[in-house]
């Protein structure tokens, strides 16, 4: 897969060298930088004392980074796959060649404090055929460690990432800190992996409680099932470097294949698709504007010049008309947003009743010591219950609605496209095949939002009060302000989840119209700039003119060669 990256990088570079003052040749060279970075960067995130650089030994079955019961990480360590080599590189640009036994007094905060020494980065490279594809495995600083910069830095690197391993620990699972990470991966669109390590501390009973509380929680929060892996990075490690034949690191062989998977299937493979993709388009383009060229050189002057001005008064006419096609999808998205909002409002006046039979009965039952927490309890309970199931019903709602919409839209500009062809073929009298403008991803990612965790709800029912009235008095009162509380809770719920779904669907909006906006431009200018290039051609002389001609032909068979990267060629 690798190679197939090297040899589109040469395909790009080709046309980007063949059509340097083209579009098509712009769009290629900045394609070749892409592909040329070749580093798909996965992170390894979590707080200090986690097993972060345990497990990404183990991952490489090699102990190269230093672990400890101490926080440790304090800058990003990247593994590399090359040569075996190891390099420092600084806040200020420079570069230092280090030995492997001198990591730890760069990286570790015993061996630089504070990150005294101004290090940006080290990088380790060795023979691990997990990173052969150009993979960039990641240490990063612990999150939740007892120094800022490095809590900056680890967030930066989640976000930075095209994947994420994200290291829970057994005994300790979902800090604040870790719930915070978490909730910053929503609108994040790479995978993301989660393992509890030290699951050997704990037993099966306890594990299983464990895996299950931190499934549940994650999945409330992102609003899809996540999977969580249950390991031992430090018996992985033993046992991969011959160390230890007492543990199998319990379910790190099924994480290491699910990794090793997401590289070779998801994450190379997917740029490598993009890539073809992306050239055939281009291949495409060209063989078009080629055409067009030439049909446009046998015209004369007075006819070339009146052609090319039609095809901009149709392309002024399409440009207008997307403008249109964008006011009738955000009057289409504030309606989807108008009736979801009128949706949860319902839903916050509607729900309350039907837990005030669960709070009568606390009320009445309860110990009056124990009144306000019970009560409390039961408030929280019926909030997050409510809100985990709507979220389900409204998820599924919007996305079903906004993917049709969208898909109007994209039809819209298609159409679009079409015309603007269709009139360069009138025009210029020359066939040009169909270009496909790409479908609507359906990413429910997109539209995931979280409701927010339920905080001290019933605050209003004042303990000093149930101390010093009657009893019954005291319940009818603690009574009548949780049932207050609740109703407020639930409105503020659905509040904020409307917000916050706007926010989402407003975003997913924009970037459609930006995607859709360049399909049509990218139409028009490759049809505008083979007229205008036909014109030009006219006034060079004899031998300039059929230099061009012998180049329009490389450039013909070059655009045929990358059409067929997509297939059909279209």
């Amino acid at each position: 897969m690798a190679s197939e990256l090297e040899e589109l990088k040469g395909k790009a570079d080709e046309l980007a060298r063949c059509a340097s003052d083209r579009p098509e040749g712009v769009r290629a060279h900045l394609l070749a930088e892409r592909l040329a970075a070749g580093r798909f960067l996965v992170a390894v995130v979590g707080e200090f004392k986690r097993g972060k650089s345990t497990l990404v030994n183990a991952l490489v079955a090699d102990a190269v980074l230093p672990t400890g019961v101490l926080p440790l990480t304090a800058v990003a360590t990247e593994l590399v796959f090359g040569e075996p080599a190891t390099a420092v590189e600084f806040l200020d640009g420079r570069i230092e060649a280090i030995s492997r036994d001198q990591i730890a007094s760069y990286v570790t905060e015993a061996g630089n404090p504070g990150n005294g020494r101004g290090v940006d980065r080290v990088e380790v490279r060795g023979s691990w055929g997990l990173l052969e594809p150009s993979v960039v495995l990641v240490d990063t600083p612990g999150l939740d460690s007892l120094y800022e910069h490095n809590t900056v830095a680890g967030r930066a690197a989640l976000l930075d990432a095209d994947g994420a391993v994200i290291v829970l620990s057994a005994d300790a699972p979902l800090s604040q800190q870790e719930l915070d990470l978490v909730q910053l991966l929503r609108d994040r669109r790479s995978p993301t992996f989660f393992v509890l390590n030290k699951a050997d501390h704990l037993r099966p009973d306890e594990l299983a409680e464990v895996r299950k509380f931190v499934v549940q929680t994650i999945s409330a929060i992102l609003g899809v099932e996540v999977k969580v892996f249950a390991i031992d990075a430090r018996g992985a490690l033993g046992v991969a470097t011959g160390q230890s034949e007492q543990s199998e690191g319990m379910e790190f062989g099924s994480f290491l294949a699910e990794i090793a998977r997401f590289i070779s299937d998801d994450l190379v493979s997917a740029r490598a698709a993009s890539a073809r993709n992306e050239l055939a388009r281009l291949g495409s383009a060209l063989s078009d504007a080629v055409a067009i060229e030439r049909a446009a050189r046998k015209l004369t002057d007075d006819d070339l010049g009146l052609l090319v001005e039609r095809f901009a008064n149709e392309a002024t006419r399409q440009r207008q008309g997307f403008e249109d096609d964008r006011t009738l999808l955000a009057r289409d998205a504030a309606g989807l947003m108008d009736d979801i909002g009128e949706e949860l409002a319902k839903f916050a006046t509607s729900a309350p009743p039907e837990h005030d039979g669960a709070l009568r009965a606390v009320a009445a039952a309860a110990s009056r010591s124990g009144l306000l927490d019970d009560l409390r309890d039961t408030v929280r309970a019926a909030v997050e219950a409510s809100f985990d199931g709507l979220r389900h019903t409204e998820l599924a709602e919007v996305e079903c609605r906004w993917i049709p919409l969208a898909e109007t839209f994209r039809r819209r500009v298609q159409a679009r496209v079409d015309a603007a062809r269709q009139a360069a073929v009138d025009l210029f009298d020359v066939p040009l095949p169909r270009s496909e403008v790409p479908q609507i991803a359906q990413q429910r990612d997109r539209f995931s939002f979280l409701f927010v965790r339920v905080g001290s709800t019933t605050e209003p029912l004042s303990r000093a009060a149930s101390r010093v009235t009657p009893g019954r008095w005291a319940r009818r009162r603690a009574l009548a302000r949780a049932r207050a509380e609740l109703a407020s809770e639930f409105d503020k719920h659905a509040g904020r989840a409307r917000w916050d779904l706007a926010q989402r669907l407003e975003a997913a909006r924009l970037e459609l119209e930006e995607a859709m906006r360049l399909e049509l431009e990218g139409s028009i200018d490759a049809i505008t700039q083979a007229g205008q290039r036909a014109r030009q051609w006219r006034n060079r002389a004899e031998k300039d003119r059929e230099h061009d001609e012998v180049d329009a032909t490389d450039l013909e068979r070059l655009g045929v060669e990358l059409a067929a990267l997509g297939g059909t060629g279209r």
